[in-house]
């Protein structure tokens, strides 16, 4: 049995035959966790919430999105749940405990000889940032030289190939991304150095940075936290990272 087929075997375990739909919004463009291809819809994040709700009873329909249209659109009909969340977007919902964490990094060019000695050094660079991710780090509430409002030395990404695009074409001379994502659009896009050491990793943000999902209904959200926890004891969360050929994550917080 291959380490993907075990992965679907597990996430069946106790799903009633009659399960009800629920739609989902998430984040678009963050290969491996969350991407599109055509009109289906991939990633770790994608699966994870999908094995969840399944073991939940409920069939998942995912809704792509620009990440600031997360927030935006939940208010709709349509949509019963919103992914990737901090405890502060969409206050008054019944958010879930967290479901997985990315591992944000400072990333520069060892041939620039640049220092990050702390977030504050990140004012005297030009920073290529994730979309919301300044106010994900809590960068505005520091209490350090970086200012509330974002910096005009800092420039935003929806999209995160744009976003490494935008770092080796030498107009940034620090990334602020997660490490998966930004190894997967590197890989991708043929940008990766032969060496790795041509690239200097700066963890100046050493806390996870854990996402959650909002309900509608907050019974859902109840059902939710009990099936992810179903799913972290009996094996099937790591296997889902295992099937990205990403070991040894045992949880949500890695």
């Amino acid at each position: 049995m291959t380490v993907r087929s075990f992965f679907i075997a597990l996430i069946f375990v106790a799903i009633p035959a009659q399960a009800a739909d629920l739609t989902g919004s998430f984040a678009s463009g963050k290969a491996p966790y969350f991407w599109t291809d055509g009109d289906e819809a991939k990633g770790i994040e994608l699966d994870i919430v999908a094995a969840v709700l399944h073991r939940a009873g409920y069939e998942l329909h995912p809704r792509a999105m620009p990440n600031n249209r997360v927030i935006a659109t939940f208010p709709e009909a349509d949509i019963d749940l919103a992914t990737g969340l901090q405890t502060n977007d969409l206050e008054g919902y019944c958010h879930t405990g967290i479901y997985m964490a990315y591992h944000n990094i400072a990333i520069t060019k060892r041939a620039h000889n640049i220092v990050l000695g702390g977030a504050d050094s990140l004012m005297h660079y030009r920073v290529a940032i994730r979309q919301s991710l300044y106010q994900d780090l809590t960068l505005d509430r520091r209490g350090g030289a970086l200012p509330a409002a974002m910096p005009e030395n800092f420039k935003e990404f929806v999209s995160q190939d744009q976003q490494v695009r935008f770092f080796f074409a030498d107009r940034a001379d620090v990334i602020i991304l997660d490490r998966l994502i930004f190894h997967w659009y590197a890989k991708t896009l043929g940008l990766l150095p032969d060496k790795e050491d041509a690239l200097k990793f700066h963890d100046i943000f050493p806390a996870p940075h854990g996402v959650r999902a909002a309900f509608k209904d907050p019974a859902k959200c109840v059902q939710f936290d009990r099936a992810l926890a179903a799913i972290v004891a009996d094996g099937s969360y790591r296997a889902i990272w295992d099937s990205y050929g990403i070991k040894d994550v045992t949880g949500p917080l890695r």
